[in-house]
């Protein structure tokens, strides 16, 4: 009976550097079998095969970039709220999120809210401002 495969026993998963990928395509360009390639640079079959596809299909050596998560509020959405603040500074947070959902913003009032204090904590309107 094998043990119970656990996160300390299974092996990382490293994306492979530039240099790595290189020397696979090179091995390869030069007619090297997958095998050859793998026992020669101690990788496993499948990933060098995935390079070589990769190479063969994208025309690259190297990964595409990733995009990442998309940011919840987009620089055009928070400008609208800072327009939108600074034209009627004295309206309260609820009309000024519902301003901007009627206008078709998809925002809930959470990040609505942490958003604002965070764009608007340098801004007050000038009627707050005392003169000495």
């Amino acid at each position: 009976m094998t043990p119970p495969t656990s996160s300390i026993t299974k092996p990382k998963r490293q994306e492979l550097d530039a240099f790595i990928r290189g020397r696979i395509i090179g091995q390869w360009e030069k007619d090297a079998t997958y095998e050859e390639i793998s026992k020669a640079l101690d990788i496993p079959k499948s990933t060098v095969g995935n390079v070589v596809k990769a190479f063969r299909d994208k025309g690259v050596s190297k990964p595409l970039t990733r995009l990442g998560r998309e940011p919840k509020v987009t620089k055009r959405t928070q400008s609208a709220m800072v327009r939108s603040f600074r034209s009627e500074p004295f309206v309260s947070i609820a009309a000024q999120h519902q301003r901007l959902v009627d206008v078709g913003i998809s925002i809930c009032m959470t990040t609505f809210r942490t958003n604002f204090t965070l764009s608007l904590n340098d801004y007050f309107p000038l009627s707050d401002l005392k003169i000495v």
